[in-house]
């Protein structure tokens, strides 16, 4: 559904709020703090901005293109309905996280007549209803993209050096125990329970579902008691950090059972 240049009021206005957690409740982007600065720039603006306009996305994350998103849908089957001329949300990463996904709607809202608001970009409004405001948008949203790039590169980068030390890299791993400085070393017990669903799996021919079923009939549990499921018990066997146990010393008699693996 392409939008069509059909605006009916020039100051009516549409509000995209979304949280994709709970914790962004204490980075100032809770729902009440989204819409309580959106109020007060359309107040600025001359804007008109009803109730029923205020759309909320909860729990979706920003990595998933919007008119994807289910409020996203919704938002833009009203825009595609005339009535509006303004669109805002208060953060650029609140509606985007893809540079493509910004570029692509800006293009669409703009080709229909519509001016999107960006309340706080870097401290500053910005909306797209003039040449230059559509720019340093586009610029930001590449940068921001970049950001969260390198960001994620150096957090691969340290869990991959916490992993190569034998550091704490994640909550909690089966097969592990953490000791007080922090460093990881093998729980024989749950290395066997691992070795046996291998051996289930791959020498026995036993589905992950039918694996995940005996272990919770033996009241075998995972490493925060939960029951197991087929998908947890794909990613404990196939997990390599495993092969990291060959590093230290195994236990007496450890390979007596024959899905034990030395």
């Amino acid at each position: 559904m392409l939008l069509k240049k059909n605006i009916q009021n020039g100051k009516r206005a549409i509000a995209y709020i979304r949280v994709s957690s709970m914790k962004q409740v204490d980075k100032g982007v809770s729902i009440p703090a989204q819409k309580g600065r959106i109020e007060e720039y359309c107040k600025f603006k001359k804007l008109d901005l009803m109730e029923k306009d205020v759309l909320i996305e909860d729990g979706v994350s920003g990595g998933i293109p919007l008119w994807e998103r289910p409020v996203g849908r919704k938002l833009r089957t009203m825009l595609a309905s005339g009535n509006y001329s303004h669109v805002i949300t208060l953060k650029l990463d609140r509606m985007f996280r893809l540079t493509s996904d910004t570029l692509e709607t800006v293009d669409e809202l703009a080709d229909a007549g519509l001016a999107l608001h960006i309340v706080d970009l870097q401290g500053e409004p910005v909306d797209t209803s003039s040449p230059m405001g559509r720019f340093f948008l586009t610029i930001m949203a590449a940068m921001s993209e970049m950001e969260r790039g390198l960001i994620a590169e150096r957090t691969q980068m340290g869990m991959d050096y916490l992993k190569k030390t034998h550091k704490k890299f994640t909550q909690s791993i089966y097969g592990w125990d953490v000791d007080k400085n922090g460093g990881l070393h093998p729980n024989w017990y749950e290395q066997d329970v691992i070795d046996f669903m291998y051996w289930q799996v791959k020498k026995n021919s036993m589905s992950l579902t039918q694996v995940a079923r005996s272990l919770n009939l033996r009241g075998i549990k995972g490493k925060r008691g939960g029951n197991w499921q087929g998908s947890s018990i794909s990613r404990t066997i196939e997990n390599k950090f495993h092969e990291q146990r060959l590093k230290f010393q195994q236990p007496q008699k450890w390979g007596s059972k024959p899905w034990q693996r030395k």
